[in-house]
């Protein structure tokens, strides 16, 4: 059977060799040098990143990172299999590629991250967009077999991989639908705040969008805050300053308390807004935004609106040993990819460096052993959500409500036999349990016990020190937050 079905893929790499157009030809050699290593669709994911559109840039991470599980799983499977390069005698000169490949032909590792990238794509964004994506990917698929460098199964191997690792990227990374008005709150009192922004301090960190260096969008943001509130005091942090000891003059000497950052930088603003009892304006300025769009502010523009409006609301407060969160606090092999991430971040940006922490973390994780609600497991990674969570995938995505008083606990444990095996299963899984490994349940509290050093925690994105024993529980109602109208309930 393996040798009819070789036969069958040779004659037919044959056939496709033999077709083409040679006023063309010297084209192909350049083609395939532009799409080695992932290069365009490093382009397009780092396009679509600085789009300015939270959905665009949602759709680049996830899409680079089936790229690169693509390219890293068609590597491994070609050290198995070792198949030969196919004969290129038949293939005319002007069309040989730039350079030997010296791996091996099965599967096509270029075809694996293309077709990847362009089905991560699919999943959310515009139809010309993902055609566009799509009529690339093709044309890389295509190239292979046209330049002599793969035969035409060697091509749907690659396809099928890439389309595998689309499917577990979109577990990790799933489409976010979008709430119309954003999140239900606890209705508070109306701050009727001076439009011209008096008494309000805007501290704005530049480097929340892109790994910790300054993006040029930045002059804009300050423009628009200084157009809407000429007399706002807006204080841009730099490298060298303490963020937190920056918020909390900010918060001591003003009415209202606005930032312009991302998660973490909010998570700071709220710390500070809380200690002295201000209200808070998010200003979504940073790379995912998730507390903001929750909050139902998708712009900088409709936070300077809501606050204009002077509508205001409670929201709830995740706190793990005295630090809160906003967004979710995680504790097992998550903490160590984002200080990966952070890591890369400076040299290849944001989502790049998610993609590969994200690579290395699905290989090379081994589980924490840990004590959760006094029981003994092992834990591949574990999400404690602010509220619950409406999406059932592993990385939680949206909430419908921001104060129910509850924690949304999420846990992927390591269960034997084969736990890494049973451990993948169930991130591919999406919301069915194969692996059997997998829980969520909502929680009012939660206890961990970690015994071994590092005690690592990822608190709304940022990664602290943790003890070895934490408490994880809620503030109901604490943080005033400014919030469009129809937001409150």
């Amino acid at each position: 059977m393996l040798r009819r079905l070789r036969r069958i893929d040779e004659g037919a790499y044959q056939r496709a060799v033999s077709v083409g157009v040679p006023s063309l030809d010297p084209y192909t050699p350049k083609f395939v040098q532009a799409t080695d290593n992932m290069a365009p669709w490093f382009l397009v994911a780092g396009t679509l990143a600085v789009s300015g559109n939270p959905r665009l840039r949602r759709t680049a991470m996830r899409a680079l990172a089936a790229a690169g599980m693509a390219n890293a799983a068609s590597a491994a499977v070609k050290q198995v299999v070792r198949r030969p390069r196919p004969d290129s005698s038949a293939v005319p000169r002007a069309r040989f590629p730039y350079r030997d490949y010296p791996s091996g032909s099965f599967p096509s590792g270029h075809t694996a991250a293309a077709v990847g990238f362009a089905t991560g794509v699919g999943a959310d964004a515009p139809r010309p967009l993902t055609a566009l994506v799509g009529l690339l990917a093709g044309a890389v698929a295509v190239s292979r077999v046209h330049s002599g460098v793969h035969y035409p199964g060697d091509v749907l191997g690659g396809a099928a991989i890439g389309a595998g690792a689309a499917l577990v990227a979109r577990t990790l990374v799933p489409p976010r639908p979008e709430l119309a008005f954003g999140a239900r709150a606890v209705a508070a009192p109306d701050c009727n705040g001076d439009p011209e922004g008096s008494g309000v301090t805007v501290v704005l960190n530049p480097r929340a969008a892109d790994g910790g260096m300054p993006t040029p969008h930045v002059a804009d943001t300050t423009t628009r805050i200084s157009r809407v509130l000429p007399r706002a005091r807006i204080m841009t942090t730099t490298a060298d300053d303490d963020m937190a000891e920056m918020m909390d003059t900010a918060a001591r000497e003003s009415r209202v308390l606005a930032v312009a950052g991302g998660d973490g930088t909010v998570n700071t603003a709220a710390q500070a807004a809380l200690a002295h009892e201000r209200p808070l304006l998010v200003l979504p300025d940073g790379t995912l935004n998730n507390f903001a769009r929750t909050l139902g502010l998708d712009s900088v523009d409709r936070a300077l609106e809501a606050y204009r409006d002077g509508r205001t609301a409670r929201v709830d407060v995740g706190d793990v040993d005295g630090r809160i969160f906003l967004n979710t606090s995680s504790f097992g092999s998550y903490p160590r990819m984002v200080e990966r991430r952070d890591r890369w971040a400076h040299r290849v940006g944001k989502w790049p460096a998610f993609a590969l922490a994200l690579l290395q973390d699905l290989v090379a994780v081994e589980p924490t052993p840990a004590m959760v609600d006094g029981r003994p497991t092992r834990v591949w990674w574990a999400f404690v959500g602010n509220c619950r969570y409406r999406t059932h995938a592993r990385v939680p995505a949206l909430r419908e409500n921001l104060a129910d008083s509850r924690l949304d606990v999420r846990v992927l444990e390591a269960r034997s036999p084969f736990p890494r095996l049973r451990a993948i299963a169930d991130v591919v899984a999406g919301h069915r349990a194969l692996g059997g490994g997998y829980t969520e349940r909502l929680a009012p509290h939660l206890s961990l016990r970690i015994a071994a050093s590092p005690r690592l925690l990822a608190v709304d994105g940022e990664v602290v020190e943790g003890s070895s024993e934490v408490r994880f529980t809620k503030h109901p109602a604490a943080l005033r937050v400014f919030v469009p109208a129809i937001s409150s309930s």
